[in-house]
């Protein structure tokens, strides 16, 4: 179910019929909480009607009301649902793009709820939001990265996963996290977990030994762990190839062989699937990100099939479509499975970056975070803005 699960997660695995009521919806909530919030209509006295006037405004996308009645709702004394509305403030802050005020919101849940899988999940909002952007906001990513560490590393460590209420976090998942705020740490030279005292590389130490606690042999989680820690340690070493043995796939025309030498200067590799609906949307914000760089997007026949890995004309006239929707700039290269799996690919889509045979970043794009995580080092990250996004 992985591959399916996969996909279920990820933006743009909608049909278009699903698009279209959700857009629906979206466009009805936005007027009636632009209605709702417009004078002189007063703020509903019922805490309630307070909350379900921030969902409303929310799922409008109306970030300033939603953020308006939400805070409105906690200014009361004792709010009975405080823990649920922090959450969705993490949410309107981020969508006024403001991730400073969001990690405010997600230390608070911190500081007076027990750690439970909804606050993990706003907390990796806020963590995606914050990293690698600029000093101070990578420093709130650091400082919830450690947080989010003391309250799951112990789970890890005793062969647990994280629950609550409203659903799971699979270990696999939790494990992914801890790797990633490891690998934030190496590149922002800070302390991140409790699991050492000094360094990113001794961290990924350190998170290699837990995927060898007993507890997790035999487990279905563990080859999901497994194959993170392989990509993280990648990080810094010669890549496991030193050419890729292609095929150029045009949108029209034969299969053209081709040799990618990865042995000189930088280039981008995003290994893709047609079960990965985000694949053309974060092959876009790739080339947005890093415009100079070399970019390829890879696949091969078997990681779409699950079989033998040979062309077969549905397969072929599916990525001949995609293919039409990328920009030119991006080359679309089908490679033997055995090469994209030396990569330790396991998920879709994924960023590595390689400069003159060295893998700089080897990174699953699940968010605007990863995708910066993933060009750290082929581009510089943004200037600090002006204004004070934390207040």
């Amino acid at each position: 179910m992985d591959p399916f699960t996969q996909a279920r997660e990820q933006n743009g695995d909608l049909t278009e019929a699903d698009k279209l009521a959700l857009s629906l919806g979206i466009a009805r909530a936005a007027q009636d909480c632009q209605a709702l919030t417009a004078p002189p209509h007063p703020s509903p006295p019922d805490p309630a009607q307070k909350l379900a006037l921030g969902r409303l405004c929310l799922f409008g996308q109306q970030y300033a009301q939603a953020s308006a009645s939400l805070e409105g709702y906690l200014a009361l004394l004792s709010p009975p649902d405080r823990e649920t509305a922090l959450i969705l403030l993490v949410r309107a802050f981020l969508g006024l793009k403001s991730p400073g005020s969001a990690a405010i919101q997600v230390y608070s849940l911190f500081r007076d709820y027990p750690y439970d899988a909804q606050i993990h999940t706003a907390a990796d909002e806020a963590i995606s939001a914050c990293e690698d952007t600029y000093l101070g906001l990578d420093t709130y990513a650091t400082q919830i990265c450690k947080k989010q560490a003391d309250a799951t590393l112990p789970l890890l460590m005793q062969g647990k996963s994280l629950q609550s209420k409203e659903g799971a976090i699979s270990p696999a998942a939790l494990y992914a996290d801890a790797l990633r705020c490891t690998m934030l740490a190496r590149d922002t030279g800070s302390q991140t977990t409790s699991l050492d005292s000094t360094t990113g590389d001794e961290s990924l130490d350190s998170l290699a030994k837990i995927v060898e606690e007993t507890a997790w042999q035999h487990t279905a989680d563990l080859p999901l762990m497994q194959q993170s820690l392989a990509r993280a340690q990648m990080v810094g070493q010669r890549s496991p190839l030193e050419v890729l043995h292609a095929k150029q796939l045009s949108s029209n025309g034969p299969l053209i062989p081709r040799v990618l030498t990865l042995g000189r200067g930088t280039i981008v590799l995003v290994p893709f699937t047609l079960w990965s609906p985000s694949a053309p949307e974060v092959i876009q914000k790739v080339l947005e990100a890093a415009p100079s760089a070399s970019i390829y997007a890879l696949s091969s026949w078997s990681a779409n099939t699950g079989v033998e890995d040979v062309a077969t004309p549905p397969i072929l006239s599916a990525l001949r479509q995609l293919r039409k929707g990328l920009s030119p700039k991006v080359t679309m290269l089908m490679v033997p499975d055995a090469e994209l799996t030396a990569f330790h690919v396991d998920q879709y889509p994924v960023g590595i970056a390689i400069h003159n045979g060295i893998v700089l970043s080897n990174v699953v794009l699940a968010d605007d975070g990863s995708i910066r995580m993933a060009l750290h080092a082929v581009q510089p990250a943004a200037p600090a803005p002006k204004s004070n996004l934390s207040k």
